[in-house]
């Protein structure tokens, strides 16, 4: 896109601006240069603060910097490096969003296409939902099932879930976030091309971009290095890839909404395939980044297929997305205007991991602009303590207290850490935590489901009963992102004997 508005440009006055444009070239290139050296010591710095990932920044596909930090697996003291396999979360929604379009330019399916097309014995109110509302988050559809993201659950089963949950809004009329209105995209993907999912995406977009090293099971990984994750920098949460090896296939929870595996080298790839339209036609790419919905009314970021597209610091358009599991931590950003594009992926997410890839932009046009040395955090300092203690519940709590009471003015810290506890089975800990954070914080219902999930998952049935009340009681007028969960959970304990 860029490269056509530069020819387009130059060849209006090219004698007159020649010179001009060479010393503008010149001046960003040394701008560049010296930004990407500062952005280079930054996260070297960082590695002995708890970072590890990658990095990669180019220009007009000129490569301006691509290295790994850290290590990709701590026991084998494996560096990270740029054909590491990261789990790139929700970064999957913008492959599954061009494979619709794919199947569009093919005259398979239309984005106006409604769910009664392709399913059975909808609820009204469902069967009027389309595409473009699913790739929109616009559909009012719920986030997520009771379904973990490693649990495999039987297709029908999983979707019949789904429909039969109330809508949050009517369709068309909102924005809501819904993981599984990507698994609906997914399953459409499947009945209208008669391929499994990931096989029409490996034949169809990954391979024609170049993406060798992209899939959940289907590439040949042997000389790739799939990344270890590390809980808020604490817990080894293993590889993404050796659940779906020991799965043998990959939940509906997650199947094309997330956890997808790439690299650093796969995902530039990807970048080249959208400005150079391998994979997408022109039009089909001006409709995967064209901004549709407006995600809240307080912000200018509009959601299109699978992307976000809002402003960057030099008020031009950035199309990106991120995607997270909690552990592992990937953003996508790309400049068009600028034809600028920003990769990131870590496998220890910590506080301030997100905040990486927006420092290197920042860097890369602001001369004096110095990012806040890199630290792990108060959540990741509290999981370290927790995970390594060996006394009675009270004296963990009263050892927290000592330790960092000065510092739980967070109500966000403890809730991290012990949600983190609970992931990794120590749900006795996670309570102790959790039950501490809702002592500081009696009025914050999302800080009550935690409890209550955290009781759920340990078998305290009447605790997690009283504590998903409390959360739905504490419900505010709009936007409840706890409230799903809470009545779910109260739904199946009030249906146990």
């Amino acid at each position: 896109m860029r490269k056509n508005r530069r020819v387009t440009s130059w060849g209006i006055a090219i004698f007159c601006c020649l010179a001009s444009l060479s010393t503008f070239a010149a001046e960003t290139s040394e701008q560049h240069k010296w930004a990407i050296e500062r952005i280079d010591s930054y996260l070297t710095r960082s590695v002995d603060k708890g970072f590890s990932g990658a990095l990669l920044i180019a220009s007009d596909e000129n490569i301006l910097l691509k290295k790994g930090y850290g290590l990709a697996n701590r026991q084998a003291h494996e560096p990270v490096n740029p054909s590491t396999l990261f789990d790139i979360g929700s970064v999957t929604k913008q492959f599954t969003a061009a494979a619709i379009l794919l199947l569009e330019d093919r005259n398979k399916l239309s984005v106006n296409d409604t769910l009664a097309k392709y399913f059975d014995n909808l609820p009204p109110e469902k069967q009027v939902i389309t595409l473009h509302q699913l790739l929109t988050h616009s559909s009012g559809l719920i986030s997520d099932t009771s379904a973990t993201d490693f649990e495999l659950t039987d297709t029908d089963a999983f979707f019949k879930e789904v429909f039969a949950a109330p809508l949050q809004f009517t369709p068309g009329s909102g924005f809501a976030y819904s993981n599984v209105g990507y698994s609906l995209l997914a399953r459409i993907i499947e009945l209208t091309s008669n391929l499994p999912y990931e096989r029409f995406m490996h034949d169809n977009i990954f391979i024609p971009a170049g993406m060798k090293d992209t899939g959940y099971l289907l590439p040949d990984w042997t000389d790739n290095t799939a990344a270890v994750g590390y809980h808020y920098s604490v817990l080894n949460t293993g590889t993404t890839l050796s659940k779906y090896q020991k799965d043998g296939d990959v939940a509906w929870s997650l199947k094309g909404n997330g956890g997808l595996l790439s690299s650093l080298n796969d995902m530039f790839q990807w970048s080249s395939s959208l400005r150079n339209h391998t994979v997408l036609s022109t039009a089909q790419t001006k409709k995967l980044i064209t901004p549709y919905v407006k995600e809240n009314e307080d912000s200018n970021t509009y959601y299109a297929y699978g992307l976000a597209v809002f402003d960057s610091p030099t008020n031009t358009q950035m199309v990106g997305h991120n995607g997270s599991n909690g552990t592992f931590y990937f953003d996508f950003r790309w400049l068009v205007e600028e034809d600028i594009v920003i990769l990131y992926a870590s496998n220890a997410m910590v506080d301030q991991t997100a905040d990486v890839s927006v420092n290197a932009e920042l860097m890369l046009f602001d001369n004096v602009f110095n990012p806040p040395a890199f630290s792990r955090g108060v959540s990741a300092r509290i999981l370290h303590l927790a995970a390594h203690f060996n006394g009675t519940p009270e004296a963990l709590k009263k050892a927290v207290v000592e330790q960092f009471g000065s510092e739980l003015n967070k109500r966000y810290y403890l809730n991290r850490a012990g949600l983190a506890l609970l992931q990794n089975g120590a749900s006795e800990k996670a309570i102790v935590l959790l039950l501490l954070n809702v002592e500081r914080f009696k009025d914050d219902g999302n800080l009550w489901d935690s409890l209550g999930e955290a009781y759920f998952i340990h078998g305290n049935k009447a605790k997690a009963k009283e504590s998903f009340e409390k959360a739905l009681a504490l419900q505010p007028e709009q936007q409840c992102y706890w409230c799903e969960n809470a009545q779910m959970r109260l739904n199946m304990l009030n249906a146990q004997p």
